[in-house]
């Protein structure tokens, strides 16, 4: 059916979601909930399909129940919950809910292509077309590492290369998750103890100014794409909260997480392209806080469940490492 162009990067992404869809009701009910196919499913989920369903969280359902379309919402968010709940069933040992998954995302894919769709371009402001064609557009996103800190309170010693609760470093964990995200990552400052690592390095520029010299080669390097920033001294991030990160939908130029009122700036993502002129402004003229930099951004929050939180709890000083 003809689509209106500004749907068509939502509409396509069904193609691989009844990809998706094919491949688990071949398998079966047979697969360890442990083994490569269900593993591969919560990286395809967390980088295909929910990124599709923020889109329509958060821009096309508000849109609809603004106009009065409530149970149209309502079920395409049913969908989604149930379509998230099978797959955390199914991670938790229960592969008969990969079937049940398969199933109801064939259902909602062609409830959206039969229904949702051409009600959205029946009634729906162009306005609120453009913003979901925006938020599909293709961006590249690149991750940055942190890991040019004095270190002081931990002697001088390398945070990124101290040994993790999960084992190896929290680097190693780090890179880990990013890599099965397939999001290409750097480090971030330099330090020889980190000279053996086989990755490209960016200097801070300028040197000396504390995080935002790091996060301004950071942003021009990743062009007109997004940038994460990550801290190396976050030994509890897992690779599912990374994904929402870089999946969240936002008309913002920069997305981060709050604790405790503040900002997490080491832990958030930026437009490069509309965030580096702010940035470079303000180390010209000596405002160097990276709160600040989010602040003046217009930052979005990005929410986090308790659980969550304590994922971003940091290593600075021996004691902390208690934390396990």
């Amino acid at each position: 059916m003809k689509r209106d162009a500004r749907l068509r990067r939502l509409s396509s992404e069904h193609h691989h979601a009844l990809v998706l869809a094919r491949e688990l009701s071949r398998h079966g009910a047979s697969l360890a909930p442990d083994g490569p196919v269900v593993l591969d499913l919560r990286g395809r989920f967390d980088r295909e399909l929910e990124p599709h369903f923020r889109v329509e969280e958060t821009i096309l359902l508000p849109a609809l129940r603004a106009l009065g379309d409530h149970a149209l919402a309502a079920r395409i968010e049913a969908d989604h919950s149930a379509l998230r709940a099978h797959l955390a069933a199914a991670e938790r040992g229960d592969a008969g809910h990969l079937g049940l998954f398969a199933e109801r995302l064939v259902e909602h894919v062609r409830f959206e292509e039969r229904e949702l769709f051409p009600r959205c371009e029946a009634v729906l402001p162009g306005a609120v077309l453009d913003a979901v064609d925006g938020a599909c557009a293709p961006r590249a996103v690149l991750a940055g590492i942190f890991v040019g800190g004095a270190s002081t309170r931990f002697g001088g010693r390398p945070k990124g290369l101290l040994g993790a609760p999960a084992g190896g470093t929290i680097l190693d964990g780090l890179r880990g998750h990013l890599e099965s995200l397939s999001i290409p990552w750097v480090l971030v400052g330099r330090r020889a103890e980190y000279a053996g690592v086989a990755a490209e390095t960016l200097d801070d520029s300028p040197a000396g100014i504390g995080p935002l010299g790091g996060l301004l080669p950071l942003l021009r390097r990743a062009g007109d794409g997004h940038a994460l920033a990550i801290a190396c001294d976050m030994p509890f991030v897992s690779r599912e909260l990374i994904a929402r990160l870089a999946g969240a939908v936002t008309e913002a130029p920069a997305i981060a997480p709050r604790r405790n009122g503040r900002w997490e700036p080491m832990f958030a993502r930026y437009d490069a392209r509309r965030a580096l002129p702010l940035a470079e402004g303000r180390a010209g003229s000596g405002r160097r806080s990276v709160q600040g930099l989010l602040d003046e951004l217009g930052a979005s929050e990005l929410n986090l469940s308790t659980d969550e939180q304590r994922m971003l709890d940091d290593w600075d000083t021996p004691e902390d490492m208690e934390r396990r």
